[in-house]
């Protein structure tokens, strides 16, 4: 026991040995967050709880299996049956091993978000809604979000009555439309696993199974809270309903998806939602990082002491650095000028001992910032790699087989079934398709029900030869399903519908090595599965792949692969690099309206222009504080990837739908400013490329300017007004000035560098 604590600091150490009661803990960046799980676990273990009554719960399927195999080093024999998952997990097995009580079917699949893009059009298509009234993608975000926040399609449609919204009406009709289908197609999407759990789980009839799982999960886990769901809390108080002790271990500084329904406030309210009138929620603070230098750390720190809703907390380091070597920030002209800088900075690394190009991160806010760098890269011959592109599970040949296994699992899944009838071509076409989906619906049976009954409808001979081919496809495949191993059934499925020679032959594939590959990669994933998860069926290995979320993307887990070893520089998002680390870090495009992005200031820099009145200005900026402050926070998680030197690059324009614009620097560069001057005693002049201006003449709009009180700002007017010449400057901060030039004491930014 002493050895194992022994390998924890103070702060660790507290947080591990208190088990008594609801807990959470707020672990900053590099502090060992997950660390602090495992270690806990393992002192239950060690102190005699049974394994079978303790539950870890993450968001990735990754990361559970690292959180897993961390727990098997550290308590071999007992944390084999620790069950470790993520929520969608969780509450996938609970279904399947539940069904029957439920009432449910047992054989039900999984959709991922492109199958149920394709029925959420098959449902604009009946309420004759246009594509381009309304985004099939944005309608499916917004099924997402309601039943995030377990919001069913009859109530979704009751708020939209109520609040006399024309387009949420249609949302409310396409919401249940879809839902409809699902049922019909014996399946729930990704959203619908933890609803589903949490609906059930809520109904009187059946509490006595509720109450099986609430008394067997003594302790509860949930690593990365930050990123939780409203439904996903619904669950955990259900769960941690008998027992109380439930610990949850988060970082309120990287809560960065907003969009997918996480809220700061589920972290920041833990001790009020989970409180009792006899045990209240025990607090913890985990500040010593491990990743990057103290000089890193502070520049983190000086931003982020900006927001507003945090527990406030200083992150703080035992690795010493010096902040002119290990801050670098660089003015640009403009956005081509910036990626060239990275690519000089980048060959001048290169030539210093035991570098290595995967050890360099190139970030930033949106994906379409990634193709200059791509140009510039190229042409510097420096090796790149951009992670986070297109999934392994979404990649054509892969959904193909995938499609093939759901509807010999479940034919009545018309989503796969459509898919995959006439790949490889075997002549049953769209037409065709659409005659018999229509012939299903006069009937009121499925589709598979009227491809079986082929022979009763008036398609040619033709046709019905094409289909009965497939019928006799589907018959023999479905003889052997049971018969082997997924891995030796995919093999044999591939070989049966000749799919290699369709590789080969169709000219459309670009790549037809790289497409064999991952199907090979696919038999490979399945062979996994048998050992390391003892799976035997198709149904258990369609349920284990159905389970990964769009975060665990083959890219980031190739990265992630500790004995591969890559020799490019990486390219990617800061919503992608969350939970990664890099020696070097490049941030770049911190200017107004791309970090923060636009839609969060709402200014026009080039991007939109929300036409606000001056005089609203503020009342809009207030409104949006909130999103400014994951904004900042998206900011704090880039910076604090770095281990040991960051670059903070801008530019001064950018050139848009032709046009050049000017763009103001970022807001977060002005707080790391500032802060870096409080806290520097002998600091001499960081902006220190400023010219002071005498004479209005001397300025015209778009300059930048610097104001003693309110900081860096772009002109974009200048007013004549007796006896007093105006000036209007836009700050930084969102605010408008109208400043006399006389008492104003600007100066004429050329531009700042740190490093000068």
């Amino acid at each position: 026991m002493n050895e194992l604590l022994s390998q924890l600091n103070d702060q660790q150490r507290a947080a591990v040995e208190y088990i008594d009661g609801p807990m959470v803990v707020f672990a900053g960046a590099g502090t060992g967050k997950t660390r602090v799980i495992t270690y806990r676990i393992a002192y239950l273990l060690n102190l005699g709880v049974n394994p079978y009554n303790i539950l870890a719960v993450t968001f990735t399927n990754k990361a559970a299996q690292e959180m897993k195999d961390r727990l098997v080093k550290l308590f071999h024999q007992k944390a084999e049956n620790v069950w470790v998952s993520t929520f969608h997990s969780l509450c996938a097995k609970i279904l399947y091993t539940e069904a029957k009580n439920f009432g449910l079917k047992k054989n039900f699949v999984i959709y991922d978000e492109n199958d149920s893009i394709k029925l959420i059009k098959e449902c604009m298509k009946e309420v004759s809604i246009q594509p381009t009234n309304f985004s099939v993608y944005d309608i499916y975000e917004l099924i997402c979000r309601a039943k995030d926040n377990l919001i069913d399609p009859e109530s979704y449609k009751i708020n939209a009555v109520v609040s006399h919204q024309y387009h949420r009406e249609i949302i409310a009709e396409i919401y249940s439309r879809y839902q409809k289908k699902l049922v019909q197609n014996n399946a729930f999407d990704f959203n619908d696993l933890i609803m589903k759990t949490v609906e059930l789980f809520k109904n009187e009839k059946f509490v006595e199974i509720k109450n099986k799982y609430a008394q067997r999960f003594k302790y509860i886990h949930v690593d990365e809270y930050q990123d939780v769901n409203y439904s996903q809390v619904v669950l955990l108080k259900i769960l941690s309903s008998i027992h109380h002790n439930v610990c949850v271990v988060g970082d309120d500084d990287q809560t960065i998806y907003s969009w997918r329904g996480s809220n700061v406030n589920y972290l920041l309210n833990f001790k009020k939602d989970f409180s009792t009138k006899d045990v209240e929620v025990k607090e913890f603070k985990i500040t010593q990082n491990y990743r990057s230098k103290k000089t890193i750390l502070d520049v983190s720190n000086m931003l982020i002491n900006h927001n507003k809703y945090r527990v406030e907390k200083n992150l703080f380091s035992n690795i010493e650095g010096e902040f002119k070597n290990d801050i670098k920030i660089k003015q640009c002209e403009h956005e081509y000028d910036e990626a060239e800088f990275v690519a000089k900075e980048i060959l001048k690394l290169q030539q210093t001992e035991k570098f290595c190009n995967s050890a360099v991160a190139v970030l930033y806010r949106t994906n379409a910032q990634s193709r200059v760098f791509e140009e510039v890269f190229s042409e510097y011959k420096i090796p790149y790699k951009i992670v986070g592109s297109v999934a392994f599970y979404d990649r054509k040949e892969i959904k193909d087989i995938i499609a093939y296994l759901r509807v010999l699992v479940n034919p009545e899944d018309s989503v796969s079934l459509k898919r995959i009838i006439n790949i490889p071509s075997r002549g049953i076409g769209e037409t065709t398709i659409l005659y018999l989906e229509t012939l299903a619906k006069e009937n009121k049976t499925s589709l598979w029900e009227q491809i079986v009954k082929i022979d009763n409808t008036e398609l040619s001979l033709k046709v019905k030869n094409s289909v009965w081919k497939f019928l006799s496809l589907y018959d023999l495949l479905k003889k052997y399903k049971d018969t082997m191993y997924p891995s030796e059934f995919i093999k044999f499925l591939i070989e049966k519908i000749n799919y290699i020679e369709m590789i080969e032959e169709n000219n459309r594939f670009e790549n037809k090595t790289e497409r064999m590959s991952n199907i090979e990669q696919l038999v490979d994933i399945a062979k996994n599965f048998e050992v390391q998860n003892n799976i035997s069926t198709i149904e258990e290995f369609l349920n284990s792949i159905s389970l990964f979320t769009t975060a665990d993307t083959e890219e980031k887990i190739e990265f992630k692969n500790q004995n591969q070893k890559l020799k490019e520089v990486v390219l990617m998002t800061l919503h992608s690099a969350k939970g990664l680390e890099f020696d070097v870090v490049f941030i770049v495009g911190l200017v107004e309206g791309v970090l923060p992005i636009w839609w969060v200031t709402g200014t026009d820099v080039g991007y939109k222009n929300f036409n606000i009145p001056y005089d609203e200005k503020n009342m809009f900026y207030e409104l949006n504080y909130v999103n400014i402050e994951e904004e900042r926070r998206l900011c704090y998680v880039g910076i604090t990837r770095t281990k040991k030197l960051l670059y903070l690059t801008y530019y001064l324009k950018r050139r848009l739908w032709g046009e050049e614009k000017h763009c103001l620097p970022s807001r977060f560069l002005e707080e790391i400013l500032d802060g870096y001057k409080e806290s520097s005693a002998t600091h001499t002049d960081i902006i220190s490329d400023v010219q002071e201006v005498e004479k209005i003449d001397y300025l015209t709009t778009g300059e930048f300017v610097v104001h003693d009180k309110f900081g860096v700002g772009k002109v974009v007017d200048i007013v004549r007004e007796p006896p007093y010449d105006k000036i209007v400057v836009l700050f930084q901060n969102g605010q408008r000035k109208k400043l006399s030039f006389q008492h104003a004491k600007l100066k004429k930014l050329k531009g700042y560098n740190i490093n000068q």
